[in-house]
Formats: C-alpha cells, sequence, structure tokens
C-alpha cells in the first residue's frame, strides 16, 4: 500500500470560495461550479458561477468583531457576498471553541483570536454555516467537531472529532445532534453563558430599534426556498430542544437574547398544531406562562 504520503499533496490544494453561497473548495484550478448551490436547500447564481481564492476573498469581505457577552465573540463580514454567517467564539478554560465559520479570516482577525489564547476547537451547524473553518484548522491546528452524517461537504478541511448523538467539548460547552435541516445538522449549548446556538433550525425577525431583541421566529426546512417542515421534522427539533435550558438563541445571522427555552417550546408546539408554515409568528403572540407541574 502506497500510505498517505501520495496524497498529502492533494489535501493542501488552494481552496477556492463560491461567491453564490459561501461554500469552500479545494480544488487545483477554480472550479466549475458548486455543489452546496446546486442542493435543493439552495439556489443556483442567476449570473453564472464566480469564485475568489483566499486572497481575494479577504480583500472582498471585511471582517468585524465585537464581544457579545464576557468571553463571547462574534466575528461577521460585511459587506459579504453568499450566505455570510456569523461565527462565534467562546473562551474555555478547557481550550477555546469557535462555532460557525464565517465566510473568511482576515490576517487581522486570526492574530486577535491567538491572543484570545487561539482555538482548539472548532464546529458548525450544518455546511451552509462552514465557512472558512478550514482557515482555523490550518493556522490553530483546531480540532474539527461535525457530525459524520455531513462528510459529504468537508472536502475542505478535515474532521478529527466525527461524533454520534452527542459531544461534550467542556464541562460547560455540549454538541448535540439535530438533523432535519440537514442529516448532521447540530446544536451548541453554552450552558456558562446560557445560549443555545440553534443553526438553522430557528430564524429571528429582529427589533430594528435593538439589535439583540427578536420580535418574530419562524423554523423551516429551506429559508431561501419558504420550505416548512413536516409536523414529524418539527417534533424532533422540540425533542432536542426540551432537553436544554438556555436564556438567549443565536443563530447563524441573529442574536436573540429574549428567546429562551420555554419560548422556543411555546412556539414549536404552535407550528406543530397548526402545520408547520415559515412565515414569522409574532414573540408577543406566544403564551410563555409556565405550564403546571
Amino acid at each position: 500500500m502506497p500510505g498517505l504520503i501520495p496524497f498529502l499533496p492533494s489535501l493542501q490544494l488552494p481552496a477556492y470560495v463560491c461567491r453564490n453561497c459561501g461554500f469552500w473548495q479545494r480544488h487545483f484550478a477554480r472550479p466549475s461550479d458548486c455543489p452546496l448551490c446546486q442542493d435543493a436547500r439552495h439556489v443556483l447564481p442567476p449570473h453564472g458561477w464566480s469564485f475568489y481564492n483566499l486572497e481575494e476573498a479577504k480583500q472582498a469581505f471585511p471582517l468585524h468583531w465585537e464581544e457579545m457577552l464576557p468571553g463571547l465573540w462574534r466575528f461577521w463580514n460585511d459587506p459579504v457576498d453568499g450566505i455570510g454567517s456569523h461565527s462565534y467564539l467562546i473562551q474555555n478554560n478547557s481550550g477555546n471553541l469557535i462555532f460557525e465559520g464565517a465566510t473568511v479570516y482576515s490576517s487581522a482577525a486570526l492574530e486577535f483570536i491567538d491572543t484570545l489564547g487561539g482555538v482548539h476547537f472548532a464546529a458548525a451547524s450544518h455546511p451552509h454555516t462552514y465557512g472558512a473553518l478550514w482557515q482555523l484548522q490550518d493556522h490553530f491546528e483546531a480540532k474539527i467537531a461535525l457530525h459524520p452524517a455531513d462528510l459529504a461537504w468537508t472536502s475542505a478541511l478535515r474532521v478529527t472529532h466525527p461524533f454520534d448523538q452527542e459531544l461534550l467539548l467542556s464541562p460547560q460547552l455540549r454538541l448535540l445532534h439535530a438533523g432535519v435541516h440537514f442529516a448532521g445538522q447540530a446544536f451548541l449549548h453554552d450552558a456558562y453563558h446560557g445560549v443555545l446556538f440553534c443553526g438553522d433550525a430557528l430564524k429571528f425577525d429582529l427589533d430594528r430599534q435593538s439589535a439583540c431583541r427578536a420580535v418574530g421566529i419562524s423554523a423551516h426546512k429551506s429559508f431561501v426556498r419558504g420550505v416548512p417542515l413536516t409536523p414529524g421534522e418539527a417534533k424532533s427539533y422540540r425533542e432536542v430542544f426540551r432537553r436544554l435550558p438556555f436564556e438567549k438563541t443565536y443563530s447563524p445571522f441573529e442574536q436573540a437574547h429574549n428567546v429562551n427555552s420555554l419560548l422556543v417550546d411555546r412556539f414549536l408546539a404552535r407550528v406543530i398544531a397548526e402545520y408547520p408554515q415559515p412565515e414569522f409568528v409574532g414573540i408577543d403572540s406566544l403564551d410563555v406562562t409556565p405550564l403546571p407541574r
């Protein structure tokens, strides 16, 4: 057997990002198409394919960051093409974790993350939010924790910590398999900050006057295409959410400090009872009175 050595050059091919969705591929030349755009949960570029290499993406998509809560940082590109997910760094005594990938990390951001203690683990909820996790692996030698059901989407990086139903990253940080949106979709529960990182399971309409206050909440199979969940899929989400106490909910795009575990449970109960639809439900219309035990 030839061993690993003949294949190492293929693992080190340059990476290119799709400007329609933000998905990275390693390729010997600019790719001819993007598999994630061709998946039924997204859409094709209306004017054809266009890709950036790493340096082009850094120039086109400036990265910004801020501390949302003590020891919890948000990174995001603006302006940005494609999906443009936000990336969250959680400082932890067991080693820092980044959950969800930004489209691209600037050199300045990588230097700043170094001052915070680097990145020990990196993970994401699903392929739409992998972003440039491969940069974190290359720069920090971060361990990549993803569910193996989505392994087909990971050609730009190496999955070093696949997990089954749960992966405890520290006493306060736990990855949980959720499925539904993608077969391997995962949530991150941050018990220290009381935050549930829900991936694309939920989406929030935020108050224009208060950046972290949601006024509407929705759930969907494909937000871009407006595909609702089935009742069974909504029940699957509810079963996972009910295992977790949380006071705040972060999607890859919104941070809702007024959406807790009780409110999410009431929302999903309504979705199941009324048959799922992807439209926003007003937060104020949900009864969050605790049920009698």
